[in-house]
C-alpha cells in the first residue's frame, strides 16, 4: 500500500525537522544490530532522532551497547532481517538498516515494508 505524496511528506513534521511528531518519536526509522551474548539477530529499533523508540528528545547520547538499553529495547529476530528486501538503505555489513530517510519517496510505502518486518518471528524485550 502506498500513500499520497503530500501525506507521506507530513509524517515526520513536514519541512520542519524540529517538530516532534508521533511518527518521528514512536515509529522505527532504522534498526541497529547489537551484540548480545548467546543471542543471534539482536537489534535496537531507533526513531528518527537515533534513540530507542519512544525516547523523548534531549536525553543526550545513548550508548547502544549499554546492557540496560539493550535489556529495555532490544528485539531478537529468529532470522537475520538484513536478508529482507524491504530496506530503504543499509550499511555494507547489514548492521544498520533504514526503513526511510528524509525523502518523501522513502515514506510512500513505509507501512508496507514495516508490515513485512513486523510479520517476522521475533521476541521483544522491555
Amino acid at each position: 500500500m502506498t500513500m499520497p505524496l503530500a501525506k507521506a511528506g507530513r509524517l515526520i513534521g513536514g519541512y520542519d525537522w524540529r517538530t516532534p511528531t508521533f511518527f518521528r518519536v514512536f515509529m522505527p526509522y532504522l534498526i541497529w544490530r547489537v551484540e548480545v551474548p548467546g543471542r543471534k539477530h539482536a537489534f535496537l529499533p531507533l526513531n528518527r532522532d537515533y534513540v530507542p523508540l519512544g525516547t523523548p528528545r534531549g536525553v543526550g547520547h545513548v550508548n547502544y551497547n549499554d546492557p540496560a538499553v539493550i535489556a529495555q529495547s532490544a528485539v531478537y529476530f529468529a532470522r537475520d532481517p538484513a536478508t529482507l528486501d524491504i530496506w530503504w538503505s543499509r550499511d555494507t555489513d547489514g548492521g544498520r538498516l533504514w526503513l526511510y530517510d528524509d525523502s518523501t519517496a522513502s515514506r510512500l510505502n513505509y507501512f508496507a515494508r514495516l508490515e513485512t518486518l513486523m510479520s517476522r518471528q521475533m521476541e521483544m524485550v522491555g
